[in-house]
């Protein structure tokens, strides 16, 4: 198989769902159009709400205010949705660079590479799966039949409500019902479609024969290059981040909760991140523990008969050579061995970095910084302010 030509494919170049995306115009290749398509969501899922809210014959000014200051709503329709078809253009090329590197770094064998060739069209395939598309839609309009049984007015802003006879959804209410809720929920979806067949790619490839190197300075055995996928991830988790804040100002805002009441729901969202995002890296965990272990006996071997070889020749022939010592290339080449075998020994089980790891937990909670502002009093901010500056 032609290296040029793997390296032209890539995971994620199309889809997901392409009836649904094409169906509201938003199936393009990946990383490409991204503004129109995201104002394209915003358009169908956001935009919709406000009209219909001033078009509602009974209570437009406080079911209108109701809507401003719906936290929630504007972080979901207005933010999120938009969002995660932007940083398509930052994830979505980053994991096929990822991906094609097994390749250019030699791990793939040349015997591997049609297996591996046939995993990429696979994987291609899979991501534009109708069954898949069909499934995601079922379920966000079953998670929308759902909440519309089961919600009460007490529980949700009022725009969502409307009282004539009875109390039932406004026209807003049933848009963001219908179209703005499974909207989001069908491109979420999308994503959480890539990161499942982002892991079964990886699944397979720690499967193929592939080319360790227990000495290798990234101190992974060479697999150090998949910490660029949580690298890729951080806009994704800080999408995801933005949806649950937008949820958690909403209690606060009107539900006057504090936001240690929270602390539940940040631990749950950031480990929910870690283990869709770097969970499918740990693939390789078991793989590499046994490549350095290998290599402890493996190099551990070289360097001790070098060093015996060494000591017999400076240490108990010292009077002899000593005089030369400084003459000859033994030294240095015995430290260089073992700096390579010490490379063997600081080698990890972990195939990234922590501070890749550390990143992505900081962009899924960044997005509460103005919630916890929100429950500081802003005359203590404004105070606070006036101490730095004076």
């Amino acid at each position: 198989m032609n290296d040029s030509a793997l390296r032209s494919e890539g995971l994620f170049d199309h889809g997901p769902f392409p009836h649904f995306q094409r169906s509201i115009g938003l199936f393009r290749p990946v990383g490409l159009d991204v503004l129109p398509r995201a104002i394209c969501t915003v358009v169908l899922g956001w935009f919709p709400l406000v009209i219909l809210l001033l078009a509602q014959p009974s209570g437009q000014g406080s079911k209108f205010y109701s809507f401003l200051s719906d936290f929630g709503v504007h972080t979901r329709s207005l933010l999120a949705v938009p969002l995660f078809i932007i940083v398509e253009r930052s994830c979505l090329p980053r994991l096929n660079q990822v991906a094609q590197h097994f390749v250019g770094s030699g791990l793939v064998a040349a015997e591997s590479r049609i297996n591996f060739h046939n995993l990429i069209l696979t994987t291609r395939a899979r991501m534009n799966s109708t069954a898949a598309e069909v499934v995601v839609i079922v379920l966000a309009y079953g998670v929308a039949i759902f909440l519309r049984r089961y919600l009460v007015p007490e529980s949700i802003p009022d725009w969502y409500w409307v009282k004539t006879n009875s109390i039932t959804l406004s026209w807003a209410g049933w848009w963001y019902l219908l179209i703005s809720l499974p909207l989001l929920l069908i491109i979420f979806f999308g994503w959480l479609w890539r990161v499942l067949l982002w892991t079964r790619f990886l699944f397979v490839v720690s499967k193929m024969p592939l080319r360790y190197i227990a000495a290798h300075p990234d101190h992974a055995a060479g697999l150090k290059f998949l910490n660029a996928s949580l690298l890729g991830f951080m806009p994704v988790a800080f999408t995801i981040g933005v949806i649950v804040a937008g949820s958690v100002a909403n209690k606060i805002h009107l539900h006057q909760i504090s936001i240690d009441t929270v602390q539940t729901t940040l631990l749950a969202l950031v480990l929910v991140v870690v283990i869709l995002f770097a969970g499918p890296l740990m693939i390789f965990t078991f793989k590499l523990y046994r490549v350095k272990t290998q290599g402890i006996f493996w190099y551990g071997q070289l360097a001790s008969f070098v060093g015996q070889r060494f000591e017999d020749k400076w240490l108990t022939g010292y009077k002899k050579t000593g005089q030369h010592s400084l003459e000859v290339p033994d030294f240095s080449a015995t430290t260089d061995l073992y700096s390579v075998v010490a490379n063997v020994h600081a080698s990890t089980a972990i195939p990234f970095e922590w501070r890749a790891l550390l990143g992505l937990v900081f962009s899924t909670l960044l997005p509460f910084l103005p919630v916890v502002l929100m429950t500081i009093p802003i005359k203590v901010i404004i105070k606070e302010l006036a101490n730095l500056l004076l």
